[in-house]
């Protein structure tokens, strides 16, 4: 799976997250919304990466909180954060799209998938991934996650104020790889995933269990307005690089 691209990458990680504006001012605010008040539920986060928002659900009054997460280097930052600060967090390696029994074995109320879905290579693997989320809820649970979005700017610089940018293969099509450069930490990195169409997401979606599928807007923190303006963010949210969904099992 695709967060393998990020195994030289996990002590700088976290920084990077806090650093990028788009993280801090879009990112966040908006799936805090989406999530709602998490206090004694049960979570657990899909792609955990090194916990970045494992740790946020945790200080926001979750009860059992867990990751799940394929890169055993971001899975050791994200213990050892965890043997600095007890939060009470367990961490697994595994992949998303094979399930992991430790996850599977108890239920959640709320499974999280920050910029995981789309690293799905096929429709198959798609579908993997969301029947581990399925699996994982307790009925009337709920996924949030967001993916690439399929209507992306062809433009690779279009996304360069928020440190972005991304190849687009013309044509694009379903399952089409993109392939974006950012930096973390001073370092450059480059990763790829794939453009799926929401249609098929919502169809894969069903197809693991769940019923509704809704698509939620960016939503950009007043402290993200006061420093960058209204225009800075207008081109994130008229063209967002990835969309948000919440789907109920």
């Amino acid at each position: 799976m695709g967060s393998k691209q990020y195994d030289e990458t996990a002590d700088v990680y976290d920084d990077t997250l806090n650093v990028l504006t788009y993280a801090r001012h879009a990112e966040e605010p908006t799936f805090r919304a989406v999530m709602g008040d998490v206090r004694g539920l049960d979570v657990l986060d899909l792609g955990a990466g090194t916990g970045i928002w494992t740790r946020r659900i945790k200080r926001a009054g979750a009860g059992r909180v867990e990751g799940l997460e394929i890169t055993a280097s971001m899975v050791e930052t994200a213990r050892e954060r965890e043997r600095g600060e007890r939060l009470g967090i367990t961490y697994h390696v595994g992949d998303v799209a094979r399930g992991h029994e430790a996850v599977e074995a108890v239920a959640f109320d709320v499974v999280t998938g920050v910029n995981v879905l789309h690293y799905s290579a096929s429709r198959d693997e798609l579908l993997a991934m969301c029947r581990t989320a399925s699996r994982a809820l307790r009925p009337g649970g709920r996924l949030v996650a967001n993916c690439a979005n399929y209507d992306m700017p062809a433009d690779p610089d279009y996304y360069g104020p928020f440190g972005i940018t991304a190849t687009v293969p013309r044509p694009r099509a379903a399952g089409a790889t993109v392939r974006a450069h950012t930096t973390m930490g001073g370092r450059p990195v480059d990763v790829e995933f794939y453009l799926w169409p929401p249609d098929t997401y919502e169809s894969a979606l069903r197809e693991a269990g769940f019923g509704q599928v809704r698509w939620h807007p960016w939503q950009i923190s007043p402290e993200g307005i006061a420093q960058y303006g209204q225009d800075y963010w207008r081109r994130y949210t008229e063209h967002p690089p990835t969309l948000v969904l919440e789907a109920v099992k």
